[in-house]
């Protein structure tokens, strides 16, 4: 795509792990516009480390609220539990945000949609490691959607340490030899259970517009090399299914290369004339 030609744009980061530093470094790679000028992480020393592996070298911050005025736009990628505080502060600072914790948007959607409407601030959720996300949003356009599924499989080292293991569960992960079932319900309860597998079932839930409908699995298996999400449609269109094998993330097992991937591709649209999908 081309981009339109335009002055550096700030970009501040809150979460300074493995995605986001990943990001970070890649967009700087890529040579993109957005300039990396602010970082902060609950632990500095993340933040230091990714400050000194940047040829921007952004300002570490010792608290979040010092992030907003150093940035024309925020990248969180800390966690769903950070996401609610680092989203209020973004946008009552009316600095856009790209949410890569889609859970902690779907668990506040309502107040945080409220607050970007009021102060005319944009939210950007990307699609992650899921696709077929314009084949939902398409669906929902005129008819009916019936029936949303998300399955969610990984390998057992993917769920290390997710709090919505029982103690069943935990003593079951490495010495199962088949896949079964950690999960099954709504995607508030996948979220709240696993916080840091899930954001796929946030991020289907919301583009379908009918989060209520949405029935989450989640699965661990053990001859399982790749994360595996497949989102399940049907509805008035008729019915979609789309399958995404992602190889998980060097840095992080829990999520998929193809998620830090898709904030690239995010950020490469926010720069272009050209925009494909809907």
């Amino acid at each position: 795509m081309n981009r339109p030609r335009t002055q550096k744009r700030r970009l501040g980061v809150i979460g300074c792990g493995a995605i986001g530093s990943l990001v970070a470094k890649l967009l700087e790679k890529k040579k993109s516009s957005f300039r990396v000028t602010a970082v902060f992480d609950t632990y500095l020393s993340n933040a230091r480390e990714l400050s000194r592996s940047l040829k921007s070298r952004p300002v570490v911050c010792q608290s979040m609220t010092d992030v907003f005025s150093k940035c024309d736009l925020v990248l969180e990628a800390a966690s769903v539990q950070a996401a609610l505080q680092a989203a209020r502060a973004s946008l009552r600072y009316r600095k856009p945000i790209v949410l890569m914790s889609t859970g902690g948007f779907f668990l506040n959607r309502k107040e945080l949609t409220r607050l970007a409407e009021r102060y005319r601030t944009k939210i950007y959720l990307p699609s992650g490691a899921l696709c077929g996300l314009d084949g939902v949003k398409a669906a929902r356009q005129i008819g009916k959607v019936r029936r949303i599924r998300v399955t969610s499989t990984k390998p057992p080292k993917g769920f290390e340490g997710a709090p919505g293991l029982t103690a069943a569960q935990k003593r079951e992960l490495y010495k199962s030899e088949r896949a079964f079932y950690l999960y099954q319900g709504d995607a508030k309860g996948a979220i709240q259970r696993f916080p840091a597998n899930v954001n796929v079932a946030a991020t289907a839930a919301l583009a379908s517009g009918q989060p209520q409908k949405l029935q989450v699995r989640v699965m661990a298996d053990p001859k399982a090399k790749l994360n595996q999400h497949e989102i399940f449609l049907s509805g008035d269109f008729g019915e979609m299914t789309a399958i995404t094998r992602n190889v998980p993330s060097p840095q992080n097992p829990k999520t998929s290369a193809l998620a830090i991937q898709s904030a690239l591709a995010l950020f490469e649209r926010l720069e272009s004339y050209v925009e494909v999908g809907n």
